[in-house]
Formats: C-alpha cells, sequence, structure tokens
C-alpha cells in the first residue's frame, strides 16, 4: 500500500531544519532548547539511538515496531482536538537506509496541508542513512521537497554536510551549526551554508552559528547551549 497526504497547500510556509555539527556539539540539545519545536507540537521522530526520551517536557512515546509506530502516529494526528505528542521511531536494528525510508513513508502519508498543526520530523544519525550525497531521493526525499505543501518540517541532524545529499542544504531555510573538528569540514559548510568560514572554524564547544527565515541573505545569530544534559 502507498499511503500519500492529502490537501496540497501552497500558502505554507517552508520551516525545515538543518541541524550539523561534530559529535558533543550539542545538536540534540539544540533541537530541545532553542524552541525548534514546543510542547504541544506534533512531532514524529526517527531516534535509532534513543537520544529523546523527553522533548519539551513531554514524554516520548517510543517504538520499536515500524507497525506499531504508524499507528500512533496515524491516531495522533486523526484526534480532532490537535494535541500534541511525541512519537518516535526506533529500529531494534538502529541507522540504516531500510529504517530511514520506512519512517518516510510513514511520515509523508501524515502529511495533511489543512491539519491545525504542522508534522514536525525530527530526523536523527541522517549521515549513516543516506546513499548519496548527490540528489536526496524516495520519501525521504519527498518529505524535503513536497512537505511544506503538506505541513511536514523536516529538522536534518548530522555531523558533517559531505556525507548527506544536497537536497538538505538547498531545501533547509533553517540552518543552525555547531562545532566542527575539522578544517575542511568548516570550509565545506561556510560554501554550502553561507556562514562566515573563520566564524566556523572558531566556534568553541556548545556554541553555534544560526539563520532562519527571519534572517536577510548574510545575516545570522550566535549563541552558546544551557548546560547539557548527558
Amino acid at each position: 500500500m502507498s499511503l500519500k497526504p492529502i490537501n496540497k497547500n501552497n500558502e505554507l510556509t517552508e520551516n525545515h531544519w538543518l541541524i550539523v555539527g561534530s559529535s558533543g556539539s550539542g545538536k540534540t540539545t539544540a533541537v530541545k532548547q532553542l524552541g525548534i519545536v514546543g510542547a504541544t507540537d506534533q512531532v514524529a521522530l526517527f531516534d535509532p539511538y534513543q537520544d529523546y526520551d523527553d522533548l519539551c517536557g513531554r514524554e516520548v512515546r517510543r517504538y520499536e515496531s515500524l507497525a506499531k509506530f504508524a499507528r500512533a502516529l496515524f491516531a495522533g494526528r486523526a484526534a480532532k482536538k490537535a494535541q500534541g505528542f511525541k512519537i518516535a521511531f526506533s529500529p531494534v536494528d538502529g541507522a540504516t537506509p531500510k529504517n530511514l525510508e520506512a519512517f518516510s513513508k510513514i511520515v509523508w502519508g501524515a502529511g495533511n496541508g489543512h491539519h491545525k498543526k504542522p508534522l514536525k520530523v525530527v530526523m536523527e544519525e541522517l549521515a549513516k542513512c543516506v546513499t548519496t550525497s548527490g540528489k536526496a531521493t524516495g520519501a525521504f526525499g519527498e518529505i524535503l521537497t513536497g512537505g511544506r505543501k503538506f505541513g511536514l518540517e523536516a529538522i536534518c541532524i548530522f555531523q558533517r554536510g559531505q556525507e548527506v545529499p544536497k537536497t538538505i542544504v538547498g531545501n533547509c531555510a533553517n540552518k543552525w551549526v555547531g562545532r566542527q573538528q575539522r578544517l575542511n569540514d568548516a570550509v565545506y559548510l561556510s560554501k554550502e551554508l553561507d556562514f562566515p568560514e573563520q566564524a566556523i572554524k572558531t566556534l568553541p564547544r556548545y556554541h553555534y552559528l544560526i539563520k532562519t527565515n527571519d534572517h536577510d541573505i548574510g545575516e545570522f545569530d550566535q549563541g552558546k547551549l544551557r548546560k547539557l544534559k548527558s
């Protein structure tokens, strides 16, 4: 069975996020602290290593079974009160291209351009789950290129920009960059994301650069995460 989103709505604003940084830079913490998701948001998570026990003060309901994850997600989306939820798919065999695509097919089918709330889609460990640095394909690619029209807001999390499809860079209006361990990674991100190269190279641990839909070309902000949880 092929799942498809409903109610295409071209008036919706693209609100995808790109979050990139070396291991320990604070990527997951940034999702939790910076208002990228809220307590009353509807959130689906691809969380292969179970990084999220809670999110914005709400318990994350976790499923190892794709079928159970799908039932919980569609039930939450169908509820008339459109209450917030945090539902994760954490497959037993971890971060693989097959598991990401299976998750993406379910999420793609949960899209609804006329829904009261967008569906925010947190995807961890993307570099381990993609097979190309070129064009993103399959349901994962559909979320990035067509998700806006159906109320899907992708939050793409990975360590190195060179390892993920350029579709992510091209379709994420919001960008967060944390500390890089390699100078070549900083140079690459500067070219692709239009952050100053020196600003990326000199980021201390837990500091970040950020630009959003509200920034004009060349504008960005800097910040530091609060004390990280283990």
